[in-house]
């Protein structure tokens, strides 16, 4: 009998012990999602103010960039009584549109820069601004669209400062793929500015630009063109060899009744043939070189 009673004795501890430890193991395990609940918030407020930080670190190291490039200028002509309005002092300038392509949620599309080239009287320096911010690097293209137009045009710019500044829509930050597909339509921008010659504000090009002044290859090319024609383009040139351009083209087969697959396959289209199809009346050519597409954006041949 007192073996019975002390079994039940020890079963009722063990019982209360599990309990207890069973409350003790849920309260840690509400701890610890709470912690990692407040970690991954923590988590989430660093990357936006690290995000947030990057951002005026690029708009702070601009906007010294800018004030050391125009101290420069000042510095130059300290001599001249005219030093503070120097910097408005604007030898020539051209503008021309750009295109490029733009990572969204829902893929990649097709976006209109303006470019504005300004040549002002300096040490042959180079500025590059974009407005709003643009995730595009142009330096290296911008420098050798500099030296085809210098070699095209015969006019070297070794006392000129070269300022080429890209204009994005209002109020949106731009992320744009494949930055230097502009380097064409800024060399031909800098010849037109060095030239006095007028750009075809209808006339779009998508290209790399080579040092030999030959036009290369780029990206999203389709995406472009559409870009392009929804902006009132009526020329669309593109690199040799691109007119017929990848696209990808969904595919739905239903091979049981209520069971949907939906697969993408790669297809290639004419680029002009499919801005038709979408309503636009937009020719598309194939240059070879920076002195073909001038003749196309300002009926001047080099």
């Amino acid at each position: 009998m007192e073996s019975r009673e002390l079994l039940a004795a020890l079963l009722v501890v063990s019982l209360c012990l599990n309990a207890v430890l069973a409350l003790t193991y849920l309260s840690q395990s509400l701890t610890i999602k709470s912690l990692n609940e407040r970690l991954q918030s923590y988590a989430e407020e660093v990357e936006k103010l690290s995000s947030k930080l990057s951002s005026l670190s690029y708009q702070l190291n601009l906007t010294l960039n800018q004030l050391e490039y125009y101290r420069g200028i000042a510095e130059h002509y300290l001599g001249s009584e005219q030093a503070s309005s120097v910097i408005e002092e604007v030898e020539a300038r051209s503008m021309i549109n750009l295109v490029a392509v733009r990572q969204r949620s829902t893929g990649f599309e097709g976006v209109v820069l303006q470019c504005e080239v300004k040549l002002l009287p300096g040490e042959g320096r180079i500025l590059v601004d974009t407005e709003p911010r643009i995730g595009i690097d142009l330096q290296a293209s911008v420098r050798t669209a500099v030296e085809v137009a210098e070699h095209l045009t015969g006019q070297p710019l070794n006392y000129t400062d070269v300022v080429v500044r890209v204009i994005g829509p209002r109020g949106e930050r731009i992320d744009v793929v494949d930055g230097p597909s502009a380097g064409a339509a800024i060399t031909v921008a800098v010849i037109a500015a060095i030239r006095g010659d007028s750009i075809n504000a209808t006339v779009y090009a998508t290209g790399t630009i080579n040092p030999d002044g030959s036009i290369g290859h780029v990206g999203g090319v389709l995406e472009k063109a559409v870009a392009a024609a929804k902006n009132g383009a009526k020329l669309f040139l593109v690199p040799k060899g691109q007119r017929v351009a990848p696209v990808l083209v969904r595919i739905r087969e239903e091979p049981i009744p209520g069971f949907i697959i939906e697969r993408y396959v790669l297809r290639y289209v004419d680029v002009e043939g499919y801005l038709h199809r979408l309503g636009y009346d937009v020719e598309v050519l194939e240059v070879n070189n920076v002195s073909e597409a001038y003749w196309y954006f300002t009926g001047v041949k080099l």
